[in-house]
């Protein structure tokens, strides 16, 4: 089965009625509901994460830890730990990943790469965390 590394809480929402023109960086969570003409990416030594809703758009590149997609991106993906397409995802660009999970339905355009991680979390790096109740 997959390893899920835990997501990031939402620092940041961006609303269906939102839509941003120009770059953004980020740190921490940061959930998306509304459109970005623009790039998407991690400020300089941070960690996050984006999920992307289903009516959400980005065109630009998006470069983060870890993303859940489930909106349009015209542009390319770098999620160096984890990225998952849901059904409803459209990417229109090259992808580069640590892990990939793609829901039946997601649309992909362009090339996926897997990547070795550029980051290691040396605190967790030989343990094994089990959250299950």
């Amino acid at each position: 089965m997959f390893k899920r590394k835990k997501n990031h809480s939402i620092d940041t929402l961006i609303d269906e009625t939102m839509n941003i023109r120009g770059s953004m960086s980020f740190s921490g969570g940061i959930r998306l509901d509304g459109k970005l003409y623009g790039n998407l990416s991690l400020a300089e030594g941070s960690a996050g994460s984006v999920i992307m809703g289903p009516k959400s758009k980005i065109i630009g590149d998006i470069t983060t830890d870890s993303a859940i997609i489930a909106g349009e991106v015209k542009g390319n993906i770098e999620a160096v730990d984890f990225l998952e397409l849901h059904s409803t995802a459209v990417v229109s660009g090259d992808i580069f990943y640590g892990a990939l999970e793609v829901h039946s339905g997601a649309i992909i355009n362009g090339t996926l790469t897997e990547t070795k991680k550029k980051k290691i979390n040396k605190k967790n790096n030989n343990k094994e965390i089990n959250n299950d109740k």
